[in-house]
């Protein structure tokens, strides 16, 4: 009997920030950039998109610095739900008075009944919700890594 596996041994996260502008407003953007170089790219064919309301805004619609302690909590326990082997982190924005996190998926069930389960948990210190759907040639993602050409320095 043989065996017809094949192990994919997934990138280690390496994150790049920018400092971006959306209409006129600032925008801040953290890339897993190690998923540029990703070869297996069929495996995670599901682009998911967790979006965060922040309630407490700066100025520009940027969270407070305890508003962004929240946001990274409730963004943190999204994350270790669904990361690992059926989900890899690919970008996390604030913008305009929200938190959006973005990933690749393998299995959009299992992502899909973790998600439900987090949202059937309440109360929630915020509202969020979620969006997930079948992108194979990874365009949501080549969105998010066209901001490469723009990075310089320490992060080009």
């Amino acid at each position: 009997m043989t065996d017809n596996r094949v192990r994919i041994v997934l990138p280690e996260p390496h994150y790049t920030l920018f400092d971006a502008n959306r209409n006129d407003l600032p925008e801040v953007i953290v890339v897993n950039d190690s998923l540029l170089s990703f070869q297996h790219t069929e495996i995670f064919p599901w682009h998911l998109e967790v979006t965060i309301q922040a309630e407490d805004l700066a100025e520009k619609g940027m969270p407070t610095p305890e508003e962004s302690k929240l946001l990274f909590a409730i963004g943190n326990r999204i994350e270790l739900t669904i990361e690992g082997k059926n989900a890899l982190f690919l970008a996390r924005s604030t913008w305009n008075g929200l938190r959006q996190l973005s990933f690749r998926v393998h299995d959009p069930e299992l992502a899909n009944d973790a998600l439900q389960f987090l949202l059937a948990d309440k109360p929630h210190d915020r509202f969020w919700e979620f969006h997930m759907h079948h992108d194979p040639e990874w365009h949501d993602a080549g969105y998010i890594f066209k901001l490469f050409p723009l990075a310089n320095g320490a992060d080009a």
